[in-house]
């Protein structure tokens, strides 16, 4: 399963979904390097779920 197709509902999944991310780029990023796509892509998508969680609690 790709990591951009996750649905995210709730604000549980959401930071699950942080989590998961902070842990797969420190791993990329440890093995590959910083500048390796992989570990950009995951550090841009990191971003996204970071801001989709920023905005959901500002809703509440």
């Amino acid at each position: 399963m790709a990591l951009s197709r996750i649905n995210v509902e709730n604000v549980c999944e959401l930071l699950d979904t942080i989590d998961l991310l902070k842990i797969k780029l420190l791993k990329y990023g440890i093995e590959k390097g910083l500048n390796d796509p992989n570990t950009i892509r995951i550090s841009e998508l990191l971003d996204t779920y970071i801001v989709m969680y920023q905005k959901k609690i500002a809703q509440k």
